[in-house]
């Protein structure tokens, strides 16, 4: 029998889910789940570390101060209290005289550098040049006065009318703290952002005003002298803060202008990234990079409809939607499935690059595992990190430390799934016409990259209609490394690395499975069983650190066949019921639906295990459980929950242990 196949090699183009699986070419797949696209191959996306568990309740924001010398320190503030920390940020501190709002949704943070000062707090006061320092601003959106800290000092700036004023959104540029106040704008004096007095006597400007109130503040792209975007939910003005003599203000052209009918109603959502910004509007996720330099109304392109199916279950309150940018990716985790940022979009912005070429931004899908507050990024002890807070679905606050090198969350498997585009759709993709029925037989999947065991499912669907059928689940066995516990090492044992593992894995050929086992979708949606449609769509999911380079679908065409032929002008009979993951029921009432599909078994496994560690003098033990899911199978559920588990104990059994000094070799125990 005539055999035809469709294939992937290279996935350049990206996630791409706003139309029918059956029209996107090569280069584009439906949509994946913690995975990261690089050089147009799909990989398990790079480890999550928890570099400290912090305290519970309501958690409110988190930055990076920046002193003039020494190391970089994290503050973040949860239920009002404000907690900081010097780099590697394991080590924490209350600092006492700064408290806000406990209610207040999110803080406000802005880097300053105070250059100036007054000698009292006179209106006349004589300014003082001072060495500069580095101060960052904090807001709480108007509960309570602001605050201020230098890594040494810190306080509150209370009821004195020539001081920041109260307020939320800041932004600092042509050497002013600009903040915002609902719907007003103030600048502070220049080169200090402790004193607002030159708003009394110089230049006439008191505040600047807004259609509504101020959302979000950034800095322009790509200009040689920065000025300053300032956002409602609604539009974008530009204020040529760049220009220092304040009394030349309001004889400036176009000092304020709108630049823009869109707006931003998430300051944590701006991220600038190489010489562009893509922010959050209302619409959804844009990219500005040159439209600002005509300085006139433009329009902006939404740039995330790739990810409908993500987009499509936001909340309607997407004000803390939290927004960063690593390396070439760019991040945003939005409040998908959740009032929390559960998803977190990735955006590469050249998902393959050569010496002559590179392709253009694409989106790799969505990550979960973490719900992020705010991301902290940038250099850090001389290298680019990134960190964010995260209030957990277990109820706990966390610091998190992202994109190591290392493909495991706390050294456990990562759960990841991918979904191919519709293999046999396109006319010139499959040697047959569009929409023409063929049968589906068996795919192949090439995986390199396996550094571990591996816990791996291959399903199919037919076309946008079924549930996904498993037709590949097992579990490979690939040795991590030479090195195992209980095991004894000495100066003589040979200890080496072991290389990541490559498989090529071929599916169950489905025309020997029995042809009735169907979800459903026959009769619902069609009169022929799942197995015989005009595409496929191919799901692919693991747990562990694993690449998938290449898949090839295997089918038989099918002669002509056109549903509906003898009843186009007959009403279809019964009811017809589909459950969200596609499992149908075709039944005479409502009522008999819902318990035909409350009846078949949603593909979903759950595990709870316990394990239990002791140190190796019997002195330390712990009990600890881990929990996880899975769509793989109940094995893949058991085992990574187990992994879970142990890794827990064993890390409460190291924290219960003292530290131990090396003196090094021959240290006299007499002295």
């Amino acid at each position: 029998m005539e055999r035809i196949e469709d294939f992937d090699a290279l996935f350049i183009k990206g996630s791409k889910s706003d139309g029918e699986p059956a029209m996107l070419p090569r280069g584009y797949y439906w949509m994946s789940v913690n995975m990261l696209n690089v050089g147009g191959v799909l990989s398990c996306r790079p480890g999550f570390r928890c570099v400290v568990k912090l305290p519970q309740g309501h958690l409110q924001g988190g930055a990076l101060f920046r002193p003039k010398v020494g190391l970089e320190e994290m503050l973040v503030v949860i239920e009002g209290h404000v907690y900081a920390s010097v780099w590697p940020f394991t080590s924490w501190r209350l600092i006492d005289n700064l408290h806000f709002s406990p209610s207040a949704k999110q803080i406000f943070w802005s880097m300053t550098e105070q250059s100036a000062r007054r000698l009292d707090d006179t209106l006349e006061s004589a300014i003082e040049i001072i060495d500069p320092r580095a101060t960052l601003i904090i807001q709480d959106g108007g509960f309570t006065a602001p605050g201020w800290y230098d890594g040494s000092n810190s306080g509150h700036l209370r009821d004195h009318p020539f001081q920041t004023p109260i307020g939320g959104v800041m932004k600092w540029v042509g050497d002013r703290l600009w903040v915002a106040d609902g719907s007003n704008v103030f600048a502070s004096d220049i080169a200090n952002p402790l004193s607002f007095r030159e708003i009394i006597y110089l230049g006439g400007v008191g505040a600047f005003s807004f259609p509504s109130e101020v959302t979000a503040m950034a800095l322009t792209p790509s200009l040689d002298v920065r000025q300053l975007l300032v956002f409602t939910e609604s539009n974008c003005t530009l204020i040529q803060a760049n220009i220092r003599d304040r009394d030349s203000w309001p004889n400036v052209t176009g000092f304020q202008q709108e630049v823009f009918a869109i707006g931003c109603p998430s300051q944590r959502s701006v991220v600038e990234h190489v010489g562009s910004l893509t922010w959050m509007t209302q619409q959804g996720v844009v990219t500005l990079d040159t439209a600002v330099n005509t300085k006139h109304t433009a329009r902006v392109p939404i740039r995330d409809s790739e990810l409908h199916v993500s987009k499509m279950e936001l909340h309607e309150d997407i004000s803390l939607v939290a927004g960063a940018a690593f390396q070439k990716y760019v991040l945003m985790s939005v409040p998908a499935h959740d009032l929390y940022n559960k998803h977190t979009w990735v955006l590469n912005n050249a998902s393959y690059e050569s010496l002559n070429d590179e392709s253009g931004p694409s989106w790799s899908g969505y990550w979960l595992g973490t719900r992020p507050v705010e991301w902290i990024y940038g250099t850090m002890a001389t290298s680019e990190r990134i960190y964010h807070v995260s209030a957990d679905e277990d109820g706990e606050n966390r610091l998190w430390e992202c994109f190591l090198e290392e493909r495991l969350d706390n050294g456990c498997p990562i759960a990841w799934c991918f979904e191919s585009r519709g293999y046999f759709g396109q006319t010139n993709e499959s040697m047959k016409r569009l929409g023409q029925d063929c049968k589906f037989c068996y795919a192949d999947v090439k995986l390199a990259g396996i550094e571990e065991d591996l816990d791996l499912a291959v399903f199919y669907a037919g076309g946008m209609r079924g549930a996904y059928k498993p037709i590949l689940q097992r579990r490979l066995k690939v040795a991590r490394g030479c090195f195992r516990q209980g095991q004894e090492y000495s100066d003589q044992t040979e200890v080496f690395a072991y290389k990541p593992q490559i498989r090529k894995e071929r599916t169950e050929d489905i025309r020997g499975q029995d042809p009735d086992d169907d979800t459903g979708s026959c009769p619902v949606e069609r009169d022929k069983l799942e197995d015989t449609d005009d595409c496929f769509q191919l799901m692919v999911a693991g747990h562990g650190p694993a690449t998938l380079c290449w898949l090839r679908v295997s089918a038989t065409p099918e002669a002509d066949d056109p549903d509906g032929e003898g009843t186009a002008c007959t009403d279809e009979a019964g009811e017809r019921a589909l459950r969200f993951d596609g499992a149908g029921a075709k039944t005479d009432t409502l009522a008999e639906a819902d318990a035909a599909l409350s009846g078949r078994a949603i593909r979903w496994f759950e595990s709870n295990q316990t394990a239990s560690v002791t140190s190796d003098d019997g002195v330390f033990s712990s009990v600890a459980v881990g929990h996880a899911e899975s769509i793989v199978s109940q094995s893949a559920a058991d085992r990574v929950a187990q992994v879970i588990a142990t890794k827990q104990a064993d890390r409460d059994v190291q924290g219960q242990q003292p530290t131990i000094l090396s003196y090094g070799k021959g240290f006299d125990e007499t002295v």
